[in-house]
């Protein structure tokens, strides 16, 4: 059985406070050093990037990327802009990317509490604070720029499993806030929100979070979700070759030259159905997957980031991993080689009044081109019948540009907008 074995160690602070001086702003930006010290200990294998300057195509070259560990805590909002279409929506787009710009820089180096007389988070750290910006495709029609639109940014397609509700999807921004603790994120959210209130209506937001490190055993082991899988493991890193092809967009000039370095952001609310799942008996539920529960390992492996053999056939010459299973379906193999950096956080947001639980998965999927990377895996999750699929219910969905911060601009993706 194979095994990764270059999975991310951690950032060092020294690394962290070099990264947080050059990227604490927005586009792929992170949160700042302080409050970093209590996150460092949960690095995780599927570390995010941080800020891209511009391509190297040597593995040594890889942009610049920040590998910050998870946050234990992610809040997820998407506004429409007011104004008139055209010069009207351009025009509240460089204000409210302008404030947030500064906000940021702000919270990630002091905290709420340090700017705010009697904020909610007064006594508290940063917490690993990081704000993250994304334009979304309707925002550059809306502000007459469709010839600025690249064509990984074209609306995804309706896949079989979807079950969208249009309040939950789409969007003109993304605000993604993350943080080690409730209070500080919440606090922020609200202060930046507040902030541009006059130039933006929220459209949706959705909470998630993740097991926090002071309660795990091993704060290094990839999470596991609401359905008690492990989620994440065997994500590009940048010391793999293939990382900037896969999560790094490539625009060198031209129109489209605002997104070089960037990513593009797919954003799926999928909700668990988990009194189902739950009722189904544990190897029953391993197949779904692929996965043993007890460890995370792929059927037939050894240890969580174990590459699943797709070829071991049992005794009975059927497949260790069955032919429906998730892991199989949505692997490399079966999509022709799409890879995705996935973060997946819970939400739960209690009961409704038919009693039913709304929680589930915050998915995040970072790639250079969603055509290559979610759509060929998605449809192969539907036409392979996935095991996993009378489990969960696909009810939101959105795509944002995630442009990298760059150091001479005062904001993310300024050459677009023009300012």
């Amino acid at each position: 059985m194979r095994r990764r074995t270059d999975a991310a160690s951690g950032p060092s602070r020294r690394g962290l406070l070099a990264a947080a001086g050059a990227a604490g702003l927005t586009g792929l930006a992170t949160g700042a050093a302080a409050g970093h010290a209590a996150a460092g200990a949960r690095a995780e294998p599927d570390s995010a990037l941080a800020p891209a300057r511009g391509r190297a195509g040597a593995r040594e070259g890889l942009p610049p990327a920040l590998l910050a560990p998870t946050p234990a805590q992610v809040h997820l909002i998407a506004v429409d802009l007011r104004g008139e279409e055209g010069d009207g929506v351009r025009e509240a787009a460089r204000r409210v990317l302008r404030t947030w710009s500064r906000q940021a820089r702000d919270l990630h180096g002091h905290g709420l509490a340090d700017l705010v007389e009697g904020a909610p988070s007064r006594g508290l750290l940063p917490a690993s604070l990081g704000v993250t910006l994304g334009l979304g495709p309707s925002l550059l029609t809306r502000a007459g720029l469709a010839d600025r639109r690249p064509p990984q940014l074209e609306d995804l397609p309706a896949f079989a499993s979807d079950r969208l509700e249009p309040e939950w999807c789409g969007g003109d921004l993304l605000l993604h806030v993350g943080a080690e603790d409730p209070l500080v994120l919440s606090s922020a959210v609200g202060h930046l929100l507040g902030a541009v209130a006059a130039d933006v209506r929220v459209r949706w937001s959705l909470p998630g979070f993740q097991r926090s490190a002071a309660a795990a055993r091993d704060p290094a082991a990839t999470p596991r979700n609401l359905m008690g899988q492990i989620d994440g493991t065997v994500n590009p890193h940048p010391s793999d070759a293939v990382f900037g092809p896969q999560v790094l967009a490539a625009h060198p000039a031209g129109p489209l030259g605002w997104m070089d370095g960037g990513t593009y952001l797919v954003v799926r609310r999928i909700r668990m159905l988990l009194d189902d799942w739950f009722a189904l008996d544990p190897a029953d539920r391993e197949a779904a997957v692929g996965r043993r529960l007890s460890d995370g390992a792929p059927l037939g492996g050894a240890a969580p980031d174990d590459l699943a053999d797709l070829s071991a056939a049992g005794d009975d010459g059927d497949p260790v991993i069955p032919r429906d299973a998730h892991i199989r379906l949505a692997s490399p193999e079966n999509t022709l080689g799409a890879r995705m950096l996935r973060r997946g956080f819970s939400y739960d947001l209690g009961w409704d009044a038919g009693g039913e639980r709304r929680a589930g998965l915050v998915f995040t999927a970072w790639q250079a081109d969603p055509r290559a990377g979610f759509t060929p895996v998605q449809r192969a999750l539907d036409e392979g019948g996935d095991a996993l699929g009378p489990f969960v219910r696909h009810e939101g969905s959105a795509l944002f540009a995630v442009p990298p911060a760059r150091e001479e601009g005062p904001w993310t993706a300024h050459d677009l907008l023009g300012g």
